[in-house]
């Protein structure tokens, strides 16, 4: 009876969508985002096989003393340098996305835009011919970015190794795997047309790029399985493996220089070509400033009050990993991210209105400051950013959030755009939730008149939540966010002095067209184009029209979690990595396509598996996906964020199975579900085994699909 219902409801879903073709959804988000209904969704079933094809168109707070320790031979002074001296003039960025955030610097921005309108070129490990889901798909690691070189795309793809794709086409060029896993973005270097890659083992590989045949290797101490993708400058190869930073000879693979963090280095390097220094940060918190031509420090220093450690089981903590350092060449600085905790959405709630206020409340509240602002040349403190912190998130749980851009204009001026908190909401109710804009930052108080170093302009976005926050990255005046669920591209218009002081008069913006991962409301088109507005599948949340990657596939993120989303351009080539690893190519022209419906035997192949399987540990629930199971685990937390009550059995839940019960389904349940089920329970959840964020869940919607264990023994 139970399958009758639901296939029932798939093909009324279904008629309807049919029915509904092209319409016209509106331009934001819904005020509050819903919920996915369990058992509404269908989804194509991943085989397992070769792997993925390419499905081209048919048209081509702590209050400790922080300290510094720089050394002998660096004067620290009270006011930092912020302009590079004449002698060491600022480096043309290449055309091409060669390594990771663009170049050494980490800025994410690239002079080079695609102008519009696009289309759609290819796409690899994402939608068949249909817009269902391509066989062999897989996902992909956390910040992978493809970069390009030699006419080929390169994408690290985990325990898959690298991949080499035609950019023509999107075709498979080859596929290797050196060693380990290869969780960090590849850099190409076209002196030598090698490809570097860094392994989860510790060994920096050097590939042919045009074969994938490994020409040398390079053994670092230690492992990680964090993204740590290697810096290209000059003749040098830098990465960053266990306690050290390496600098390698990128023809002869031997070692020019080592340095000693004294602690797990948890970032990658970033290069400052005008000071000839390499930075990174170490997990104590600590960033170093070292000299490229010998390995000495030059500084190193720690300027946050936190505490090194997790912060999502300790408020006073913060962490750098999955974040990178970021050069702004032109000021003289270096910008670096900190990971701090989930109760920082909530510390001022809303963010204040005016900068002034801002930095009030940050310099009252040193451990609220998310965004280090470092001089290049000393390692102190230059301004404090008036950026708060946010990313993606639940009740427990708040990552790294995004990095800043750093775009250079023909003038000379640069600026820093991040993804800043503030009132007046782009949503309601206007509280931390629902206070993030996209900014930018001055990293100056001369670039605009009114605007200090560490200020912030509102720009025009569209809505996301601060804890959704978007990832950035910078084309021309094309501005892109990544999205768990979607991609955001706007075109910036006017950024005149008279604009972002507020919310109210933000610099303004024009949409470029959005990308989505699953959509059915315009019909099926191999130009996977719906111009009139997205509205993601098993979401009612809707945004500008664009491009949708699945067609009616349900939320495929959350089978295939990665955390972000990301976009980068390269040449003539725009391209995005979803949530779930697909890759999408975008280029120049008009898009092409005829709509049309696949069958219900190709949309709708039998994904539910009603089969119940006993008792099973919550351990091994992973395993009983789309299958109707009773799990039983020891509850380890039990926390209502507002939109659901979890209940967890591990801290921090990422990774582990959990239960969900959504807010339309409390009423169900004689009292609050927290106050029903509390830590330490043994308890038995019998349902449908789903994903959530890359997490196997159950979604809860009546009390009988719990048992108390203990109670049912008396």
């Amino acid at each position: 009876m139970y399958r009758f219902h639901i296939i029932t409801a798939v093909i009324v879903i279904f008629a309807a969508g049919v029915v509904g073709t092209c319409s016209s959804p509106a331009i934001y988000g819904q005020p509050t985002p819903g919920e996915t209904i369990p058992g509404t969704q269908v989804y194509l079933p991943v085989i397992s096989g070769a792997a993925p094809t390419a499905t081209p168109t048919h048209t081509p707070t702590h209050t400790s003393s922080p300290t510094a320790t720089p050394s002998n031979t660096v004067t620290s002074t009270s006011t930092p340098t912020t302009t590079q001296t004449p002698s060491t003039p600022i480096p043309t960025a290449p055309s091409e996305w060669t390594q990771h955030a663009h170049d050494a610097q980490r800025t994410s921005y690239t002079a080079i835009s695609v102008p519009t309108p696009w289309r759609w070129k290819w796409a690899w490990n994402g939608p068949n011919a249909t817009g269902g889901i391509s066989a062999g798909k897989f996902g992909l690691p956390r910040n992978s970015q493809p970069v390009t070189g030699g006419g080929r795309v390169y994408i690290a793809a985990g325990s898959n190794g690298v991949y080499a794709l035609n950019n023509a086409n999107g075709a498979v060029v080859w596929n290797r795997t050196p060693g380990g896993a290869i969780n960090s973005t590849p850099a190409y270097d076209g002196d030598t047309g090698a490809l570097f890659v860094v392994s989860t083992d510790g060994t920096l590989y050097k590939l042919d790029a045009a074969t994938g045949a490994t020409l040398g290797s390079f053994a670092g101490s230690g492992s990680s399985d964090l993204p740590l993708p290697p810096a290209i400058a000059g003749e040098r190869v830098f990465f960053s493996m266990g306690n050290f930073v390496y600098a390698v000879d990128k023809r002869t693979m031997q070692q020019a220089w080592r340095y000693d963090a004294g602690s797990p280095v948890d970032t990658p390097p970033a290069y400052s070509a005008t000071r000839d220094l390499v930075v990174v940060a170490s997990r104590d918190l600590y960033v170093h400033a070292i000299r490229n031509n010998d390995g000495s420090r030059a500084w190193r220093n720690k300027t946050t009050p936190r505490l090194a450690g997790n912060p999502g089981g300790d408020s006073n903590n913060a962490e750098v990993s999955r974040g990178w350092p970021v050069i702004a060449e032109q000021n003289g600085l270096v910008l670096v991210k900190l990971r701090l905790d989930w109760q920082t959405l909530w510390r001022w709630n809303p963010w204040p209105s005016t900068n002034a206020a801002m930095r009030s409340n940050l310099v009252s509240d040193q451990a609220q400051q998310a965004l280090l602002a470092l001089n290049l040349d000393s390692g102190e403190t230059a301004f404090v950013a008036n950026v708060g912190h946010g990313g993606f998130g639940d009740g427990d749980y708040m990552p790294m959030g995004p990095q800043p851009v750093v775009k250079h204009f023909d003038d000379g001026s640069e600026v820093a755009y991040v993804v800043m908190r503030g009132s007046p909401c782009l949503a309601s109710p206007c509280d931390g939730r629902w206070d993030s804009h996209f900014g930018e930052m001055m990293l100056n108080s001369s670039t605009v008149a009114g605007f200090e170093a560490g200020h912030v302009r509102f720009i025009d976005n569209t809505f996301f939540p601060t804890d959704e926050q978007a990832n950035l990255s910078m084309a021309g005046d094309h501005l892109f966010g990544g999205h768990w669920m979607f991609g955001l591209a706007h075109r910036v218009i006017d950024r005149s002095p008279n604009r972002g002081a507020s919310a109210n008069t933000p610099i303004t913006t024009a949409n470029l067209p959005h990308i989505i991962t699953s959509a059915s409301n315009c019909g099926f088109s191999t130009s996977h184009y719906c111009p009139g507005g997205l509205t993601q599948d098993g979401d009612p949340r809707t945004i500008p029209g664009g491009f949708y990657i699945y067609y009616n596939q349900g939320t495929v993120y959350d089978r295939y979690w990665s955390e972000y989303a990301s976009w980068v351009v390269s040449n003539d080539t725009i391209y995005y990595v979803s949530t779930d690893g697909a890759v999408v190519a975008l280029e120049n022209g008009q898009p092409t396509g005829v709509a049309s419906q696949p069958s219900l035997e190709q949309a709708f192949t039998a994904r539910l598996s009603f089969v119940h399987e006993g008792v099973i540990d919550y351990t091994a629930a992973r395993s009983f996906a789309d299958r109707t199971v009773t799990v039983e685990g020891e509850l380890h937390d039990v926390f209502n964020n507002g939109k659901a009550v979890y209940l967890t059995f591990q801290t921090p839940h990422q990774g582990a199975f959990l239960v969900r019960i959504l807010k339309q389904h409390w009423s169900n349940f004689v009292q609050p579900p927290e106050h029903i089920y509390t830590a330490r329970q043994r308890v038995r959840v019998t349902g449908l085994i789903e994903w959530y964020q890359g997490d196997p869940v159950i979604y809860v919607s009546q009390p009988e699909q719990i048992v108390l264990v203990d109670a049912m023994r008396q």
